[in-house]
């Protein structure tokens, strides 16, 4: 049973976060090429949706994860992504900033 504070729930949360993003971006980039692989971005996104759809029951049905933790590693990617896009540029542009 996860407890409240769970690092293996903070850790699969980032992880599913991550994998996501990775198969959609993989998946749209997929479906621009000059190709143009549909196929394999439906299938990808279809894979994607099992993921999350899964990982869902298993949070619903089991207390194998613990909700509150695996919210809070899922959250920390998208800071991450916004952070730097807001302050990447600023830091590397200061003064004495490491490179």
């Amino acid at each position: 049973m996860a407890q409240r504070g769970s690092v293996p729930s903070l850790v699969a949360g980032a992880a599913t976060l991550l994998g996501s993003l990775l198969l959609q971006r993989v998946a749209v980039s997929f479906a621009l090429r000059p190709d143009r692989r549909t196929g394999a971005a439906v299938v990808l996104l279809l894979l994607k949706l099992t993921g999350l759809l899964l990982l869902a029951y298993v949070g619903f049905e089991t207390a194998w994860i613990a909700p509150m933790s695996f919210a809070v590693g899922a959250t920390t990617l998208p800071v991450a992504i916004v952070l730097d896009a807001c302050y990447g540029q600023w830091s590397s542009r200061r003064p004495g900033a490491i490179s």
